[in-house]
């Protein structure tokens, strides 16, 4: 359906009491009817969302919390595509809406500081405006956050459009979640006690600042008393749009995006009074948000000025926040690329980049047995050189893992067999059990990499309490529970 014909369908669709709409860059809806019982503020940054506005909306109006205990913010940043048209229309069949159009400012930082400053409920709830929320989410949240007097509540959340997530930090609920594990999540949907923002004059930039959401959530993850992952249920659903509109997918600066992880990593330096803690929560975020840049498969196709640019950058920002005395916190290969960036030394890392991708190899078993008294796996190989690969049995949970030397089957082709004796898989018993690959050259170990099932293999059947099977995404997994 055009976005025309939905706006007109929505128009007569409207039901009940209704306010007039304000369509007009600079126009507001006013307070809404909920601005002041509600519980929660829903803070939503509107620019050119549609179609997947209208999936937020219609998520919104379908929650199970009383209309009086939560209401919507919306601010439109100039949208052109009948986006603020679509939010008028909501928000006159939903009093608890409100709407405020103002003129563009290029940036979510803008529209969620006017979000902020119209609410005064007790937490504000930072969602975005292609993403969609659980039925029940809101009001699990606020009974939760209530109950537990809860600072910042960060929901479970679900990737959609091949959207990828922390999957292990929603692993179960944690009521005090420790400070250095929460970091790990510096996106904005987190419900947030709104005192703790005001209080402490905590806003995000207005202007193209990369990472301003992680700026903000920094600040306020120091402050929190008390910082809770509620992972019970699918709350929020976040997506990777199909046109490829979400900021993140935009061209990043060198520059720019290291003087941002610049600031969080000032935040943090300056904000913990744990010192020897600060230091370890700025390793962090350098790993994650600098090192990555050198996966192979990326900083190998940058150009030679960006690559250049990439380690100047980096190479000033390991100068002011990362002591050498602490690279050895640092596992291989980051603490060999952390050298290379100390040094300038381009050619080095693109040396090294091209033999850690050497060592990354698609692994794929073409063939299982479950004998009397051992497993046998052929793994066939691909895109990768390697003097020697060990085949790491790892229990799911993680607690377990255990490393078996694989055979070259021929000279020709790299086509591997392994035995697993099952007196050797004893600390597995009871527990389902990944696979991974692990190439070594030259004195370099490449990353672990997951074995997957060949699609014209038929896996083994269950033999005893042993069952192969291949997961969702196709990898190999062995449940061994009895």
């Amino acid at each position: 359906m055009a976005i025309r014909d939905r706006l007109a369908a929505l128009r007569r669709d409207v039901r009940g009491p209704a306010k007039a709409p304000a369509a007009n860059a600079g126009g507001d809806s006013g307070p809404s009817s909920s601005a002041d019982t509600a519980k929660v503020s829903v803070i939503v940054p509107v620019y050119n969302a549609m179609p997947y506005l209208t999936e937020l909306l219609n998520s919104l109006e379908a929650q199970d919390l009383d209309a009086s205990l939560f209401e919507l913010i919306a601010v439109d940043d100039g949208s052109t595509d009948f986006s603020g048209e679509i939010l008028d229309v909501y928000a006159a069949r939903n009093t608890n809406f409100r709407v405020i159009h103002q003129e563009n400012s290029g940036w979510p930082g803008k529209p969620r500081n006017v979000g902020m400053a119209a609410s005064q409920a007790k937490y504000v709830f930072f969602c975005d405006a292609d993403d969609r929320l659980g039925p029940q989410a809101l009001r699990r949240m606020v009974d939760y956050a209530n109950e537990n007097n809860v600072d910042i509540l960060v929901p479970k959340m679900v990737g959609i459009g091949g959207r990828r997530v922390q999957a292990s930090l929603f692993e179960r609920t944690v009521k005090d979640v420790d400070l250095r594990e929460v970091l790990r999540s510096l996106s904005p949907q987190k419900m947030v006690r709104r005192e703790l923002l005001v209080k402490n004059g905590i806003t995000f930039h207005e202007d193209k600042v990369r990472l301003e959401d992680g700026m903000v959530m920094s600040q306020c993850y120091l402050l929190s008393q008390r910082t809770s992952i509620l992972a019970d249920y699918d709350y929020y659903f976040i997506r990777t749009r199909e046109d490829g509109a979400n900021i993140s997918s935009t061209p990043t600066i060198p520059e720019g995006y290291t003087w941002s992880v610049g600031e969080i990593a000032r935040i943090l330096t300056e904000g913990d009074k744990d010192s020897d803690r600060a230091k370890l929560l700025v390793l962090d975020l350098y790993r994650r948000k600098c090192l990555r840049v050198y996966e192979p498969q990326r900083f190998l196709k940058f150009s030679p000025e960006i690559q250049e640019r990439w380690v100047a950058a980096h190479a000033e920002f390991v100068d002011r926040y990362i002591p050498e005395d602490i690279d050895i916190q640092l596992a291989t290969p980051f603490k060999q690329k952390t050298q290379f960036i100390r040094n300038r030394d381009v050619a080095g890392m693109l040396e090294y980049c091209k033999l850690e991708s050497s060592l990354q190899p698609v692994a794929r078993v073409t063939g299982m047995e479950l004998g009397a008294a051992v497993v046998t796996m052929e793994v066939a190989l691909e895109h990768g050189e390697m003097d020697a690969v060990d085949l790491l049995v790892r229990r799911r949970d993680g607690s377990a893992e255990r490393s078996f030397p694989m055979l070259r089957m021929d000279n020709e082709h790299a086509n591997f067999r392994v035995d697993l004796p099952y007196s050797e898989l004893d600390e597995f018993s009871s527990a389902i059990v990944d696979f991974f690959t692990e190439a070594s050259s030259k004195g370099m170990t490449g990353k672990l990499q997951r074995v997957t099932v060949d699609d014209q293999l038929d896996l083994p059947e269950q033999k005893d309490h042993r069952r192969p099977y291949a997961t969702i995404h196709g990898s190999l997994s062995l449940d061994l529970r009895r």
